[in-house]
């Protein structure tokens, strides 16, 4: 087996590298489906409908860098979709890039009293999520 480790992954979204700020980087792809089970059944059954997915993004907050995530995430408001590279094991293993447009559907900066400030966002792939 080849297992991966996560320290290695990285996230570009609009063309610039979040890595430097991302410790989480989740990528959840879901499909819809719908019950097609019938009278007199005792199993149900089902087909599948549209898929569609979602990246959640939570790291270090800087906002001192013009590159970095306050930036480059704060910039996608009311921006429309933008291109979004996600490799979970990093660029070191082939075949694992999954690339998406996506919009931005939540931002959120926490400052607790005893930790460091951090930032967490939310994105909506819009399109099909490409495995390459």
């Amino acid at each position: 087996m080849a297992f991966k480790h996560g320290r290695a992954a990285e996230i570009t979204v609009g063309g610039t590298s979040l890595s430097a700020y991302c410790d989480t980087a989740d990528l959840s792809i879901d499909i819809d489906t719908s019950d097609t089970t019938t009278f007199g059944a005792s199993w149900k059954t089902a087909i599948e409908g549209l898929a569609g997915a979602t990246i959640e993004l939570a790291g270090n907050y800087d906002p001192t860098a013009s590159t970095g995530p306050v930036a480059v995430l704060t910039g996608l408001i009311g921006n429309g979709s933008t291109a979004v590279s996600y490799k979970p094991a990093g660029s070191a293993s082939s075949g694992l890039a999954r690339t998406f447009s996506a919009i931005l559907t939540s931002y959120k900066e926490s400052s607790p009293v005893a930790d460091k400030v951090t930032f967490t966002a939310s994105l909506l792939v819009t399109g099909a999520v490409t495995f390459a």
